[in-house]
């Protein structure tokens, strides 16, 4: 980054994407908070939505552990610093999708599931109804 100061964020962005791939969420969080503070980083949209979006996914109860699934806790300190990078994200581009989109579902994703239907996941099987079927929503 020394070399292309004028790329300083550009490369940011790049290694941060490179160590997602890589599947090394906690690593590319700790890369943009390292960074974020500073300027000019600190005014960049982006990074406040990945910075946000990485401390939501590792903010999600553990699986594996033998606690059934709504019982198992989400990481408060994560879910805060996430709502804050989202918060901020929107802040500095006030018509930023990702950023308004993400602010509505913290607090109904995070909720317990007593009183809400569950969300479905990529884990579960899939039993289709097709006579019940919704039809497919076109984009317009």
């Amino acid at each position: 980054m020394r070399q292309h100061p004028d790329e300083r964020e550009a490369i940011l962005k790049e290694l941060v994407l490179r160590l997602i791939e890589c599947g090394m969420y906690r690593r590319a969080l700790d890369e943009i908070d390292l960074y974020l503070p500073s300027f000019p980083y600190q005014d960049n949209p982006v990074l406040h939505i990945y910075a946000g979006l990485l401390a939501l996914y590792l903010a999600q109860p553990k699986l594996g552990e033998q606690v059934p699934n709504h019982e198992r806790p989400w990481d408060n300190g994560l879910l805060r610093d996430a709502q804050t990078h989202l918060e901020r994200a929107k802040a500095i581009d006030p018509d930023n999708l990702v950023a308004i989109a993400f602010i509505e579902q913290i607090p109904i994703i995070t909720q317990s599931p007593r009183g809400r239907q569950p969300i479905e996941s990529d884990e579960e099987s899939l039993d289709i109804d097709v006579k019940g079927q919704r039809r497919k929503r076109v984009k317009t």
